[in-house]
């Protein structure tokens, strides 16, 4: 049986029998990078003015920006932009260095699927994708009149 590659993060796994006296080198990239990565890794999203950015997750367990958990948003933009992500599973932390704000969506470069939501420049948020909708995953309550990423962190911290 030959190795396939999971549904979200595309770790390879390893067919019954299949690497004999190799199966320790796929089995430390795993753990030691695709895994890693996911929990703990971070990466530059690029843009450029006038284009949306996409990344995406391929069956390999090289590293791949889309399954990081930090995407740190960087280049310039003239207006708001479309960040598209995989439509897997997988929670996310952005921070949009950039001068705009980024909408994340689901979806490729010629159209958007699912609710998306739009990160203001400067801030950092963090999502959850189910593989069809984008959600903040922390809503401050209305009270606070908290609605930025940056602020939203420090309500979760100091509970105002």
């Amino acid at each position: 049986m030959a190795s396939t590659y999971s549904g979200n993060l595309a770790i390879e796994l390893i067919g019954t029998g299949d690497q004999a006296g190799t199966w320790g080198n796929t089995t430390n990239t795993n753990l030691g990078t695709t895994l890693e990565q996911a929990i703990v890794g971070s990466a530059n999203v690029t843009f450029t003015t006038g284009t949306n950015s996409a990344i995406t997750i391929t069956q390999s367990n090289a590293f791949q920006a889309a399954r990081s958990l930090r995407l740190n948003l960087v280049g310039t933009l003239a207006g708001t932009q479309y960040l598209y992500i995989p439509a897997i599973s997988k929670q996310y932390i952005i921070n949009n260095g950039l001068t705009q704000s980024v909408i994340v969506s689901n979806g490729s470069n010629a159209a958007a699927t699912g609710t998306a939501i739009t990160v203001i420049a400067g801030n950092s948020t963090i999502v959850y994708n189910d593989g069809t909708n984008i959600s903040q995953a922390v809503t401050p309550p209305a009270s606070t009149g908290v609605t930025t990423g940056k602020a939203i962190a420090m309500a979760m911290i100091f509970g105002f």
